[in-house]
């Protein structure tokens, strides 16, 4: 059976620039949610959930106080831990939200489906993916924003895993390091240094 390829971060920030345009013509409620997963690094999972007063408690505080939930299979057992991690909302987003939210009842639901209830993270990955086929990326899902956060902290950090890793409330550098991928990313620059060994005419 072959592993399922883990969802890429978006690198570079102008093709994040371009994705957030283009969502913002084709729908205002998937811009949102676009910039809200790529600046605070919640689990696609728990902003569906969110409704509009839970953004306007955020935007009181300043900070997002989300209980994140994983889910883990081991043996057939499925437990969650949840803890919550605090974010703070930061100046951009705090003007979209406003605007996003003016007008709304604050029991309605921040990303709604058309069925009334919230957006599946599922339907968050189809469009997010065809976002991304439109800049020539194949494999981005709804996950690529929490991936997109950490990598852009991990490049303005100077490469500072630690913090990632707080930032992300992992239990452990190692386990941010497979997160982000560097370990591949660093196999494969070696891998194709190969090429020089070849010669392909």
């Amino acid at each position: 059976m072959v592993k399922k390829k883990p969802a890429d971060p978006i690198k570079n920030k102008e093709t994040a620039l371009d994705i957030q345009d283009y969502l913002k013509y084709k729908r205002e409620r998937d811009y949102i949610f676009f910039i809200l997963g790529i600046s605070t690094g919640y689990r696609a999972g728990d902003l569906v959930k969110l409704k509009v007063r839970d953004i306007k408690t955020a935007l009181n505080n300043g900070y997002f106080e989300i209980l994140e939930g994983k889910k883990v299979n081991s043996k057939n057992i499925r437990k969650e831990n949840i803890k919550p991690r605090i974010v703070k909302v930061i100046h951009n987003l705090e003007i979209l939200l406003k605007k996003y939210i003016k007008g709304k009842k604050d029991y309605e639901y921040l990303f709604p489906s058309r069925k009334g209830k919230y957006i599946t993270v599922s339907s968050i990955s189809r469009i997010l993916k065809e976002a991304g086929e439109e800049f020539g990326l194949k494999n981005i899902t709804a996950h690529s924003l929490r991936k997109t956060f950490a990598y852009s902290i991990y490049v303005e950090s100077k490469y500072d895993l630690l913090l990632v890793k707080e930032m992300l409330g992992h239990s452990s550098t190692e386990e941010t390091k497979v997160y982000l991928g560097l370990d591949r990313e660093t196999y494969d620059k070696y891998s194709d240094s190969l090429n020089n060994l070849i010669r392909v005419s």
